[in-house]
């Protein structure tokens, strides 16, 4: 292809005139072919990189006035020696531009000259001469379509300020029509058109300056309260208080002579302390001054709890937490057993905590489990075929009715030999969710047999007993026929075939049997300690968003203000939902500093790979709904963030909703070879963004699945 290119360069330096070094450049940033979409941006640089320095050995003649440094007006142009070359070779028709192009205005001047042979059939956008590390100089490039004659002209300034924090984009475009203008001369092979200067006539168009719209952002007040750390399930106290705000009643007394009396000890399992306790008629009685209080009802034989305690998380999280629970049992006055009274929680948050692996308490388990079953909502199979390779994948979202657990499931796999006969089934493992009981979290795997089209499910899950059975762990497997509507796509660039089957009618029931059940011990899912990350803990005491973006503006293809976009990188990382999950996404346009800014603006937290997925899955499952806003004028973010946790509430999971903002100090930095500038926070890990409003409520978990 080099020598192609040589010889091509070679042969029309014979018959053009003599215009000096025949520079090769970057011919544009078409994408190529066989350029895979994860590559094109490092591509673009590159070629960018090398397309400006080849571009630079010879400087622009620059005088006068600039954006940057004094009082500018808007550009008025006018060309001299222009000259356009078309010659006719064994590869087509071939040519140059070349011409002075001058700012009579501003008194500024550039050579302008397409740096290698072009095809006159598809114009380009070339840079003209100029040194651009000079930051009052202009970023010019023009393009010449020479079937309609017409001559375009952009020209870029980027000015920055004192403080490195807003580089100022400033445009120019303009264009003119030469048909008239031009003196054509044409032999066998080659045309020649110039335009005498005297006859050039002066033109401009468009001329955008910088606009500041910070003001219309409704701003979110920044919180002032202090990031602390997140405390763990197993945190001491805490982690308990959230999960088990439960009292054991020992050494029960009852006396009924004289109006009823009650005396016991009293045991907090949160926090591991004791009181002796006295009530008498039936009334509120005070066990140790303000913080434990008891009733005991004679007619009900009832007796209430209503206690208050403080918890300090120690290093991970060095503030005190104060607990309020109050609960209830019917006790046997005759009684001499330890009785357990279960809580529920008035502060810092009103729930009742009932902790246990997914599914294990969901009403019926046991019974619905004997007779399985999964409910399909969504089924759909794509088959690929490339090059005698052919591969499948399938994607369905099911339910149990056992344990209330819904799921969708990915299954990625070659189902398909090179000779074009199925293979062997496969089983494909779907991803588990994050769950502070990992031993006894739920397992599902899903199967298609693309001959038979019959659907399979395998999944093992837990159940609580009760009065009559033992807790048990099941393991089920069931199978479907399915009723499919299929659809091909060819795609001939790539030689790929996609056959994409859904099923026809749903929901779509799987029935199941049973291929084991062992029975666990009666108080296996008793106060089972949880461990990792709590949701509700971190929602509740430490909710806060640890926020990285970073900004770049690539000017290398602006041709007007309105293609300039400044692309956001973002990542935001939510310590509630199982420490750092997070989401993160790129190419986010946004347009700063011009008319088309929206600083105001609120953007959806969608991932990079531009879909409904998330970078997380537990990320994707909790979050209901996530917003941003970022303003580059002031380093303004805010968050508007909806999540909920079900790790202490499974049948009740509660919804948060918080909102919050910080102002960050940043910088910017002006990469003059890269045609671009980017921006972002300063400090290697910039403070987190705090909730200034925070909010919840208890929702039933069919409502929330709603």
């Amino acid at each position: 292809m080099h020598f192609l290119l040589l010889l091509s360069l070679v042969t029309i330096q014979l018959v053009l005139p003599a215009w000096g070094d025949y520079r090769v450049a970057s011919s544009g940033n078409a994408k190529p072919n066989d350029l895979s979409n994860s590559n094109y941006e490092s591509w673009i640089r590159l070629k960018r990189a090398k397309s400006l320095h080849a571009q630079r050995s010879a400087a622009a003649v620059a005088v006068g006035a600039s954006p940057c440094t004094e009082d500018f007006e808007k550009p008025d142009y006018q060309f001299s020696g222009f000259q356009f070359n078309k010659t006719t070779i064994e590869a087509g028709d071939r040519s140059m531009t070349r011409f002075q192009l001058n700012d009579v205005v501003n008194n500024e001047s550039t050579s302008c000259t397409t740096p290698y042979l072009q095809d006159p059939n598809k114009p380009m956008w070339n840079v003209c001469d100029g040194d651009y590390n000079d930051v009052t100089q202009p970023k010019t490039s023009f393009k010449y379509s020479a079937a309609t004659s017409e001559l375009e002209i952009n020209q870029i300034w980027i000015c920055e300020v004192q403080n490195k924090t807003h580089p100022r984009p400033y445009f120019s475009s303009a264009k003119i029509d030469l048909g008239d203008l031009l003196d054509c001369v044409d032999d066998k092979t080659q045309t020649r058109c110039t335009v005498a200067d005297d006859t050039a006539p002066t033109f401009n168009g468009d001329y955008v300056t910088p606009v500041w719209k910070s003001g219309e952002v409704d701003v979110i007040p920044p919180s002032q309260k202090a990031a602390t750390g997140t405390p763990w399930n197993q945190t001491p106290c805490i982690g308990l208080s959230f999960s088990y705000p439960n009292w054991d009643v020992e050494g029960f007394s009852y006396d009924g002579d004289g109006g009823a009396s009650v005396s016991f000890r009293l045991n907090n399992r949160a926090n591991n302390q004791s009181v002796a306790c006295t009530a008498q008629g039936g009334e509120w009685s005070s066990c140790d001054g303000n913080s434990t209080a008891v009733r005991f009802a004679e007619e009900t034989s009832e007796l209430s709890v209503n206690q208050t305690w403080i918890c300090n998380g120690g290093d991970r999280y060095p503030e005190n937490v104060t607990f309020r629970a109050v609960g209830s049992v019917a006790i046997d006055p005759e009684s001499t057993d330890s009785t357990y009274i279960k809580g529920s929680l008035t502060e810092p948050i009103e729930m009742t905590p009932n902790v246990a692996p997914e599914g294990v308490n969901y009403p019926s388990c046991i019974e619905t489990s004997e007779a399985p079953s999964w409910i399909v909502t969504s089924w759909v199979w794509n088959e690929k075929w490339r090059d005698g390779y052919n591969t499948g994948n399938l994607t369905a979202t099911f339910h149990n009715p056992a344990t209330g657990f819904n799921l969708t499931c990915t299954g990625d796999g070659e189902e398909l030999n090179r000779d074009g006969r199925y293979g062997n089934e496969r089983w494909w493992g779907c991803a588990l969710a994050t769950s502070p009981f990992s031993k006894y979290q739920i397992i599902s795997l899903i199967k298609l047999n693309p001959v038979t089209e019959i659907f399979s499910i395998d999944q093992r899950w837990y159940c609580n007993g009760n009065e009559d059975k033992l807790p048990s762990y099941f393991k089920a497997v069931g199978d479907v026929a399915t009723t499919l509507d299929c659809s091909w796509n060819n795609d001939t660039a790539t030689n790929t075939s996609t056959k994409t089957c859904s099923q026809v009618e749903l929901p779509l029931t799987v029935q199941g049997t049973v291929a084991n059940r062992t029975e666990l011990a009666s108080d296996v899912f008793f106060e089972l300690a949880p461990s990792g990350y709590s949701c509700t803990i971190s929602s509740v005491l430490a909710t806060q968003w640890s926020a990285t973006w970073s900004s770049d503006t690539v000017y290398a293809e602006a041709t007007s203000a309105g293609s300039l976009a400044t692309r956001q990188y973002f990542d935001i990382q939510f310590l509630a939902m199982d420490g750092f999950q997070h989401v993160d996404y790129a190419n986010v346009s946004l347009t700063p500093f011009l008319p088309a800014s929206e600083p105001g603006r609120w953007y959806d937290c969608k991932d990079y790979r531009g879909d409904d997925h998330s970078s997380s899955n537990v990320w994707a499952r909790h979050s209901l709904e996530c917003r941003w806003q970022l303003d580059l004028a002031t380093g303004y973010l805010a968050i508007d963030h909806t999540w909920y946790c079900d790790d202490k509430t499974p049948e009740n999971p509660i919804v948060f909703h918080g909102s919050g903002s910080r102002f960050y100090d940043f910088s910017c930095y002006v990469y003059r070879d890269d045609d671009e500038y980017s921006c972002g926070p300063t400090g290697l890990n910039p403070p987190p963004v705090l909730p200034t409003y925070l909010s919840w409520k208890s929702v039933p978990a069919a409502e929330l699945r709603a």
